[in-house]
This record gives structure tokens, C-alpha cells and sequence, in this order.
């Protein structure tokens, strides 16, 4: 379903994009910036569709881990020289509605990070939430939707809109977001018809224990190959000793207190889905400043880097015996840019895997998902056929449906980007 270009003369769009993006502490520096890339289009987008300001919502960094978005608006302001765009520094508050109402024509306004505020996770009422409160005061409002799917539903993300939507306020889905529809779309089809490898790793555990069984469930053709700390996880899920990499998971993501649900939780999956999730069968460890490439069995002896070159050699053989399938990357395999502690000229680690997946000779149909991995192949000159800077989440529209946490924006009365017929008694934008 194709969504209309809206018509925002006048009006004041409260703006939901995604500039969440990696930094690095040692350079002061963000890793990667194509989501702050993707929001400034997005922006540039609502200013041309004729609004009056753009109000724009974000967040950097994850639940108790929030950081300002000071930075993002400074790299926000490099991709749009010729745009006003102040930060707010806070989330909201009236003195934010005066500032809109006051503002120039075409004027950006970022607020702070929606994550800094528990409401953003625990409301229950959107009219009772502060950022409700400050959207009220604010005349001739529209919205627009236009980041990832939200796996918590958070306020800003998703119930805000819904309940702005059914109190006669326009919104509308942005141009990423009808990106990522069609991307879902097309990625739901080629795994149903042809299947294909997903290639896990990363960091970020919780989240994928639970996109394994979605994937593999809903996808039947479908094999995956882990690695990254996901692999180690397992490995520790299926009894093996770790050594010192048990403090690397736990440092990495906060296992101390869900460690043991987790692991229960990775054996189940190991044992349901054995046949068809391939584990690293060495790894590179760093033992006393040194880097080795041992077997799986010998993990306990260093800190894991990197799977290992059997490993390599191992997965790049099981894509290629699957060509003109599909091949999904979610995830670093490892440190790719460790891999110089490897004498071999041109060597990048677990990210020679992708290689396989991108020759073009296999004919695959190559997806990547996630900020790290979309950074990764990027560095690396690796062109995907899809790819979206959200992970998991974008993950949930291909499990679910490609309209997933979106279908109030298309339920209109044309089925289409726009009003619905909202409340007879309802002031919202209208002050």
C-alpha cells in the first residue's frame, strides 16, 4: 500500500526518526552516522511537504543507558547547512511549546532524548504523560512516524501517535518508513520462496534469543550461523567452560541478573533448532596480550576476539553451497578490526564471511539489519539489496508483517497516510 505525500502547509510535525547511533569513547566520535544521515532526509522531507516547524523526537543509547543527543544534533546540523535547527535541551515542557509557537518559518527544534524520561516506557495513558501535555499546547499539530518498528512500544515510538491519530491530529509515515515496508515486503517473500543463511552475532543477547525462533519458526529453509558474543553465550548455554569470557558477557550485557533465565533460554533453542544453528568450531582468543587461534574446547584459555579461521573457512563454504538463496546479517562476527593481529595481507577477521555472502558468482539476495553491521559492511565496500540501520526491530516486520506497530497510519478512511476521523470533543492541535 502506497502512503500519500502529505500536505503539512502551516503546521507544526511532531517528527519520530531515529538517529540512535554508536559512539566511540576513545575518539569522541559516532562509529557510524547513516541513521543521523536517513533522519536529516527525513526532515528535509516534512520541510518540503510544506511544514511551518519540525518537532524532532529521537533517542541515543538504551534503557538506563541514555545519552544526550546534543552530538546527534551537531552532525543533524552538518547534513542540513541551510536549515535552523536549535536544541531543546530537554525532552519537552511548555517552555518547548512557546519556543514552536515562537519559532521561524522551516525551523527544526530537537528535543532531548525520549529515553530520559520513564514514561517513555511505563506510560499507560498517553494523555496523561508529559510529552502529551506539551503536544497539546501546540497549535495546527501534525505527526509523523518515520523510525524502525518499536519492540517495547514506547510512547514516543507508537502509543502517542496512536492516541494523537484518534484525536483528529494527522499522521503520517515518513519516507523510511515506507523504505522499510517495502524492504519487509520483498525480504518476507525471497525467505519464503527461497530461504537462506542468517548470519548472528553482536553483542546484544536478549534480543537475539528472541529473534532466533521467530526467524527459524516462521522460515523453514532458513540456517543460521553464529558468532560474536552470541556464540560464546551458547557455548556457555550448552555447558561449555568460559573462563575469563564470562566476565566479557556480563560486561557486555548486564547478565548478572538474567543470566540464569537466558541460558535456559539459549539451551532451548539449541536443542529445539540443533540441526539447523551452526556454532563457531574455534575462535581467536587473547591470552596475556597474545592472540591464538584455538578450538572451541580450548575457549576458557583467553578472552574471545573473533571466530576463529576453521570457523571462516567453514561458514563461507556453507553460503556458497546455498546459492541464489538469501543471506541475512545481523551482528558482527567478531572485532573485525582486531583482525590485524593475523599477518595475512587483507585479512578482516569473521567479516571475511561476508565476502562470501556479497560474490556476486553465489547470486544471493543479501539483507543486512543493525547499526554495527550496517557500519561494518559499509566500511568494507559491501553493497546489500536491503538494509535497514534497526536490527531486531526490523526483524519483527519481516516475522510479522511488514505493516507491524505502523497499521494505525494506514487505517484511514482511503486505507491511506493521513486523518482518521478522530474525536468530535477533541482540542489536541488546535489551540
Amino acid at each position: 500500500m502506497k502512503l500519500k505525500k502529505p500536505d503539512l502547509k502551516g503546521k507544526n510535525v511532531f517528527h519520530k526518526v531515529d538517529m540512535n547511533s554508536s559512539f566511540d569513547e576513545r575518539t569522541g566520535q559516532f562509529k557510524d552516522i547513516s541513521k543521523i544521515r536517513e533522519a536529516a532526509m527525513s526532515i528535509k522531507y516534512a520541510l518540503d511537504c510544506g511544514a511551518k516547524t519540525v518537532i524532532v523526537a529521537s533517542h541515543q543509547g538504551d534503557r538506563g543507558k541514555a545519552e544526550s543527543l546534543k552530538k546527534n544534533t551537531e552532525v543533524l546540523q552538518f547534513h542540513l547547512p541551510q536549515e535552523k535547527i536549535t536544541f531543546a535541551g530537554k525532552r519537552c515542557g511548555e517552555d518547548i511549546a512557546e519556543m514552536v509557537k515562537n519559532a521561524q518559518k522551516g525551523e527544526v527544534i530537537v528535543l532531548e532524548n525520549t529515553r530520559l524520561d520513564e514514561e517513555e516506557w511505563a506510560a499507560v495513558n498517553p494523555s496523561q504523560t508529559k510529552m502529551y501535555s506539551m503536544l497539546s499546547k501546540i497549535p495546527d499539530l501534525a505527526a509523523i512516524k518515520d523510525d524502525p518498528p518499536s519492540h517495547r512500544k514506547e510512547l514516543c515510538s507508537v502509543t502517542i501517535l496512536e492516541y494523537l491519530k484518534n484525536n483528529g491530529v494527522p499522521v503520517y509515515g515518513g519516507p523510511n518508513l515506507q523504505r522499510d515496508v517495502k524492504m519487509a515486503e520483498k525480504a518476507r517473500n525471497v525467505l519464503q520462496k527461497k530461504g537462506g543463511v542468517i548470519l548472528l552475532g553482536g553483542r546484544k543477547l536478549a534480543d537475539q534469543l528472541e529473534l532466533i525462533p521467530q526467524i527459524l519458526e516462521k522460515f523453514p529453509k532458513t540456517e543460521a550461523l553464529l558468532g560474536g558474543l552470541l556464540s560464546v553465550h551458547m557455548e556457555k548455554a550448552l555447558g561449555r567452560e568460559l573462563g575469563p569470557n564470562n566476565e566479557l558477557l556480563r560486561d557486555k550485557d548486564n547478565l548478572k541478573s538474567e543470566e540464569s533465565k537466558m541460558l535456559s533460554q539459549a539451551a532451548a533453542i539449541m536443542s529445539r533448532f540443533k540441526e539447523r544453528i551452526i556454532l563457531p568450531q574455534d575462535y581467536f582468543v587473547k591470552v596475556d596480550g597474545t592472540v591464538l587461534n584455538v578450538p572451541v574446547n580450548e575457549i576458557h584459555t583467553g578472552k574471545v576476539v573473533d571466530i576463529g579461521i576453521k570457523t571462516i573457512i567453514d561458514y563461507k563454504k556453507k553460503i556458497e553451497s546455498m546459492r541464489k538463496t538469501s543471506v541475512m546479517i545481523n551482528g558482527a562476527m567478531g572485532h573485525y578490526e582486531a583482525a590485524k593481529f593475523v599477518t595475512e595481507p587483507g585479512f578482516i577477521g569473521g567479516a571475511e564471511v561476508y565476502s562470501a555472502a556479497f560474490d556476486i558468482e553465489n547470486k544471493h539476495f543479501v539483507m543486512c539489519f543493525g547499526g554495527d553491521s550496517t557500519a561494518i559492511v559499509n566500511k568494507l565496500g559491501f553493497v546489500p539489496n536491503l538494509h535497514s540501520s534497526s536490527g531486531k526491530a526490523f526483524f519483527k516486520r519481516i516475522v510479522y508483517g511488514p505493516y507491524f506497530d505502523c497499521e494505525f497510519i494506514f487505517n484511514g478512511s482511503s486505507g491511506c497516510n493521513g486523518h482518521s476521523k478522530g474525536i468530535e470533543d477533541s482540542n489536541v492541535g488546535n489551540n
